[in-house]
């Protein structure tokens, strides 16, 4: 049983590094060779640890089938059309909706004013909510499914 614990850990874990590689993004309007490979690097860090994570996740979701009897297994809609299912998904879901009104407020704000794309911290604020935002729908989708369920059951039996 540790070890689908450790396996949805690490899911969340690779998943939030590859949400943050984005903020390397910021130096891609830099005209400088060492701020555009940062922003490359980034790039690869995002695809990575994006993969990481989904193979975690689906380690994890093998030994769930693995591991438990197909008559208890808790059969539901995948957690991407299911909205606050539990407590971690509420504040998921929460976030999830308000980093997409902010990424949408600032895309629409550079869209309208060329000159704040010059601007560094508008730039980072924008990347910021991308990236909270691409988190929190991961969130939504692993804190809604039945593989989190399992997980709880997993969490409530020690």
């Amino acid at each position: 049983m540790k070890k689908e614990q450790q396996y949805m850990k690490q899911t969340i874990l690779f998943l939030f590094i590859s949400s943050l590689a984005l903020l390397c993004a910021v130096f891609d309007s830099v005209d400088n060779g060492v701020a555009k490979s940062i922003s490359f690097i980034g790039g690869l860090l995002f695809f990575l640890f994006l993969l990481l994570g989904y193979f975690m996740f689906y380690r994890f979701s093998r030994l769930r089938k693995q591991n438990s009897d197909p008559s208890q297994t808790i059969q539901g809609k995948p957690g991407i059309v299911v909205f606050f299912s539990n407590p971690h998904a509420k504040k998921a879901d929460i976030a999830m909706i308000l980093s997409f009104i902010a990424s949408l407020v600032t895309l629409i704000m550079g869209q309208v004013n060329e000159a704040l794309h010059a601007n560094m911290l508008f730039s980072l604020i924008s990347v910021l909510s991308s990236a909270v935002f691409i988190f929190t729908i991961q969130m939504h989708a692993i804190l809604n499914g039945v593989n989190y369920r399992y997980y709880m059951t997993l969490n409530k039996s020690k």
